[in-house]
């Protein structure tokens, strides 16, 4: 079994990030090979990942390519050389030690998997991870509130990319992550995917993962082009209809307007780029959608 987990850095010295997830890595029951894509770090993290860590791969970029294309280079690396899953795991993220070992158990093979997300100390929920639960099939909820045993694994919606553990099976199915996507969005657009194609995701309550972070990792960047990463994953969604899509987009605009509005964060010209530069993407988004609906290893240099 060859597993290898992919870990995007940017300015990854912070808090000894680093540090707590790739020693988390090598605690891991099972084996797995750990390579890094960094993503044109400026805080010391190009010199010390290499040097502190000979084992690992690492892929230095020239510039900073995001989220979901800095994994799809690790993707392409892993599958050239026979990985039967990919693990990836966020650079503020760190595993259990049998992590890996319980979501291997119950895996079939072909479904998205992920372990418990817990904050940094473990001491409770992460943020976002709560509401991923919510969109559960409430068997899981049901259990813990009855004081019944816990199933190993329970389907589950939509779950942050900070910790996935993925089956090259799937990889092939459905690809990698869409390059219309930047920083933030790319595992929504990913998740639509999974549910056309009709794949599960499972999360493992044995498997815990501890990421610190607050809400969003980096609440600036998330909020930065917020209103078109909202209009784009409506355009790119390949379960929608046109008439189904347009109407989200101007729900999408009103409750942006609504929650930016007392911050004074946007103005009106933000919302009018924002529909100008979805325009503009019109041909690429066209042929996004229609790659998508096709099984194949999609955005991914094989």
């Amino acid at each position: 079994m060859i597993i290898y987990t992919i870990v995007v850095t940017y300015n990854a010295m912070r808090k000894q990030w680093i540090d707590r997830c790739i020693s988390s890595l090598h605690a891991s029951t099972v084996p797995t090979e750990i390579l890094v894509v960094d993503n044109c770090s400026t805080d010391g993290t190009r010199s010390y990942v290499p040097e502190t860590y000979p084992d690992v791969i690492w892929l230095p970029q020239e510039k900073n390519l995001g989220f979901g294309q800095a994994n799809n280079l690790g993707i392409n690396y892993a599958l050239k050389h026979q990985a039967d899953y990919v693990l990836l795991l966020n650079q503020d993220a760190a595993i259990s030690s049998e992590a890996i070992e319980k979501m291997l158990a119950v895996s079939d093979g072909k479904s998205l998997l992920s372990p418990i997300h817990l904050n940094g100390d473990g001491s409770r929920l992460d943020f976002d991870f709560k509401y991923s639960l919510t969109r559960s099939d409430n068997s899981l909820f049901d259990d813990l509130l009855t004081g019944k045993v816990l199933q190993n694994s329970y389907i589950t919606g939509e779950i942050c990319a900070a910790c996935w553990f993925i089956p090259v099976q799937l990889l092939l199915t459905i690809g990698g992550f869409n390059p219309l996507f930047y920083h933030y969005s790319e595992d929504n657009n990913y998740y639509y995917r999974t549910v056309y194609h009709h794949v599960k995701t499972i999360v493992v309550p044995q498997a815990k993962m501890y990421h610190d972070r607050l809400m969003y990792g980096n609440e600036q960047a998330y909020n930065h082009k917020l209103v078109y990463r909202d209009l784009l994953l409506h355009a790119t969604n390949i379960n929608l209809g046109l008439t189904k899509r347009l109407f989200e987009s101007v729900r999408t605009l009103l409750r942006c307007y609504v929650y930016m509005l007392p911050r004074r964060q946007y103005r009106c010209g933000t919302y009018i780029a924002a529909v100008w530069k979805l325009l503009l993407q019109a041909r690429r988004i066209k042929a996004s959608r229609k790659a998508e609906k096709k099984n194949g290893h999609t955005w991914l240099q094989l």
